[in-house]
């Protein structure tokens, strides 16, 4: 789980975008909440260790948040 928070809803509205199409490329499809000014993201792994796709889903995340 990791929630992100943010200044304003158009940067929300920006990151969703880049999730979404993100999630599609990725073939994963986390459960995710938002708000005023927060997104939150759960993420239920098929296994118990990470695979190498679902790790660099985790990292583009926090890199597209880094980016907005």
């Amino acid at each position: 789980e990791k929630r992100f928070e943010f200044e304003d809803y158009q940067k929300i509205s920006k990151f969703m975008k880049k999730i979404d199409d993100l999630c599609k490329t990725s073939n994963i499809y986390p459960n995710i909440s938002f708000g005023k000014n927060f997104v939150s993201f759960t993420i239920f792994f098929k296994n118990e260790k990470i695979s190498n796709n679902e790790d660099v889903f985790k990292k583009n995340i926090d890199d597209i948040f880094s980016q907005i």
